[in-house]
């Protein structure tokens, strides 16, 4: 696997949890936007309060898609035959970790797409020298749980929120 610098370049990953589909990563660029905003905007009331942690009408999400493209540090896409079906947000801290938020179409779930977005992002972040991911999410949110263990993350439990600290560059 290798990850490119610039916006829009292929990173090939398969998946291993859905046999014969590929899922191609690639970098966002600001041309993206609109894939993601139908992304956001097709999300149901549930999955956007997981995401965001609170309600987000259709022009907060819109306004987050244009915040996402100024601030994040990276953007990366997960592509099925063409069509956008997952994302990762990764937001550099500066101090060595950076937040990544994870976002799947409903319909594609428990299919190995955050997963391949983790990968794909822990690549990037050893390129930027973060020496961990940071998750933060409700206690909740069961699929994030997941992805976190399965990422070997250390976990910190206050209130109603999860932060799971990913080492980069350890071997699982």
């Amino acid at each position: 696997m290798n990850i490119q610098s610039k916006p829009s370049q292929l990173i090939a990953l398969k998946a291993d949890a859905v046999p014969g589909i590929r899922i191609d990563v690639v970098g966002l660029a600001a041309h993206h936007q609109p894939e993601m905003e139908r992304l956001l905007l097709h999300l149901d009331a549930h999955s956007r309060v997981s995401r965001f942690g609170h309600w987000m009408s259709d022009a907060n999400l819109i306004e987050h898609a244009n915040y996402a493209f100024k601030k994040a540090t990276w953007i990366a896409g997960a592509f099925i035959n063409t069509r956008l079906r997952g994302l990762v947000e990764m937001y550099d801290s500066g101090s060595g970790w950076a937040e990544a938020s994870f976002v799947v179409e409903q319909d594609w779930r428990r299919r190995g797409i955050a997963w391949t977005l983790l990968q794909a992002t822990e690549i990037k972040a050893a390129d930027l020298n973060v020496s961990a991911l940071r998750m933060i999410f409700a206690r909740n949110n069961w699929p994030m749980r997941g992805l976190a263990s399965k990422a070997d993350g250390r976990y910190d439990i206050v209130l109603d929120e999860i932060s799971v600290d990913v080492a980069i560059g350890k071997a699982r």
